[in-house]
Formats: structure tokens, C-alpha cells, sequence
């Protein structure tokens, strides 16, 4: 007779509610995880675990009253037997924790929940954790800004633009890591932003992620090189995780 096995308990403790409500539900969507409480700053985070002594704690780095870092110290002095998952944007923090493992906001999903199943013991940062810099190239104005505003609670920087003529200035700024493309805009549509960014130094290292709602959007998307093609609507989270893996795949090998 099989027996089932136990779900890892998780508390979740970060001061965006957006950031809190993604992780509750990637977590509580796979079999083996279940998020048992969630704080929005550091003394509530050390209250949940001292209460409910979930196996793991993921922690927000910079919270209110408490940082994440001030509450790993705190558990490690108290000798509780609590792996934590220390989130964050500042990967410099490895050095300063005591105990437990490092994952930066821009790290795919899957990183995250791997480091969460893993066993208790020091590991390197195991994702880079500079923010990523998207610029949303996109013309109707509550699309835009729900990108934005999502995109920006996940750690990433973020540029905008309406059309594809702005957009071109704010690329080839060279700040940019991957660009989200509209194929449907006013003055340069998608296809001609693409087909004039491709001959311009250095855009073979920004990739496209291009969007639409076009039946036609998948071949457009395909037939201007980008990289990957989602038609709208789209599920929030997956899309940032699809950006986050587009960029990395992206970047230049290091030379020798």
C-alpha cells in the first residue's frame, strides 16, 4: 500500500502583497508544498514560525521592523529547525547569512522551488541577481500598465513605450535586456520595430518576447525572429518567468 507523503510546510514572509499572493499560489500549486502562513514584515514572519514551525521560511530580504536577514540570525539563534529560503534582489547577503540559501527575485521559478526541497545546508547564490531591465512596448494604456506594475513587483526594471518609433530610442539606449513587443501599433507596428531594431549593433543580444491577440500573431511573431510568442491574454506570473529564461538564454558567452 502506497503512503502519501507529507507536504512541505512553507511560511512565506514578503512586504508586497502581489509578491506574497504569487508565491502562495506557485507553491500551493505543486503537490508536495503548502504554504501555512503569510507575514508582510519580520516580527510577524518570527511570530508565524515561532507558532506554526513550518520546515521552510521564505524571506523577503528587506522588510519593515524586521529584515529578512535579522530574522534568519534570530532563528539560527534560537535553534530552530527551519530551513530558510532567503529572496532577494542583493546577492551580497550569502556572505552575511548564517545558515541556509540565497535566491535572487529574477531567478526562474523553478530555482526557487528547488531550493525550497533542498536539503539544509550553505549553497551558493544560485541565480544572478542584477535586475533584469525589460522594456513593455505596448499601446493600450491598461495592458501596459498592468505589465509594468506586475513586472516591477517581480524585481524587474522597466522601461515602457507606446509605439515601435519609441520604442527604437529606448533600445538602443543599451540598457535594455529584453524588450516585450506588441505586434499591433500605431506609427511603426511590431513587425517593422523588429525588422529596423535587427540591423542595429548589439540587438542580437536583446531578445523579443512578442504579444498579441492577433490570429495571425504566432507566424508574425515567427517570421520577425522573436524569440518567444504569447497570445493574449496571458498568465501573469508564467509570462515573467518566460522573460527571466529568455533573458539569461540570451547572454553573451564570457570570454576566455
Amino acid at each position: 500500500m502506497e503512503t502519501t507523503r507529507e507536504r512541505i510546510r512553507v511560511v512565506v514572509a514578503d512586504d508586497h502583497a502581489s509578491t506574497r499572493e504569487n508565491l502562495r499560489y506557485l507553491l500551493n500549486d505543486e503537490p508536495d508544498l503548502e504554504v501555512v502562513g503569510t507575514a508582510g514584515n519580520g516580527v510577524e514572519a518570527l511570530r508565524l514560525i515561532r507558532e506554526l514551525r513550518p520546515d521552510v521560511a521564505v524571506l523577503d530580504r528587506q522588510m519593515p521592523f524586521l529584515d529578512g536577514l535579522r530574522v534568519a540570525t534570530q532563528l539560527h539563534d534560537e535553534h530552530l529547525p527551519v530551513r530558510v529560503v532567503l529572496f532577494t534582489l542583493d546577492a551580497d547577503v550569502f556572505g552575511e547569512l548564517r545558515d541556509g540559501v540565497v535566491v535572487a527575485k529574477d531567478a526562474p521559478a523553478a530555482v526557487l522551488l528547488a531550493a525550497i526541497r533542498g536539503p539544509r545546508r550553505r549553497e551558493p547564490v544560485v541565480h544572478a541577481a542584477r535586475p533584469l531591465r525589460v522594456l513593455v512596448v505596448e499601446d493600450d494604456e491598461n495592458t501596459r500598465q498592468a505589465l509594468v506594475d506586475f513586472l516591477c513587483d517581480e524585481g524587474f526594471l522597466v522601461e515602457a513605450a507606446l509605439d515601435g518609433q519609441e520604442a527604437l530610442g529606448v533600445a538602443a539606449s543599451g540598457a535594455i535586456d529584453v524588450i516585450v513587443l506588441d505586434l499591433w501599433l500605431p506609427v511603426l507596428d511590431g513587425a517593422a520595430f523588429a525588422e529596423i531594431w535587427r540591423k542595429h549593433p548589439g540587438s542580437e543580444r536583446v531578445p523579443i518576447v512578442a504579444m498579441s491577440g492577433l490570429p495571425q500573431g504566432e507566424a508574425i511573431a515567427a517570421g520577425v525572429g522573436a524569440a518567444a510568442f504569447r497570445g493574449k491574454p496571458f498568465d501573469l506570473p508564467a509570462f515573467a518567468d518566460l522573460l527571466r529564461a529568455t533573458a539569461i538564454r540570451s547572454d553573451p558567452e564570457p570570454h576566455a
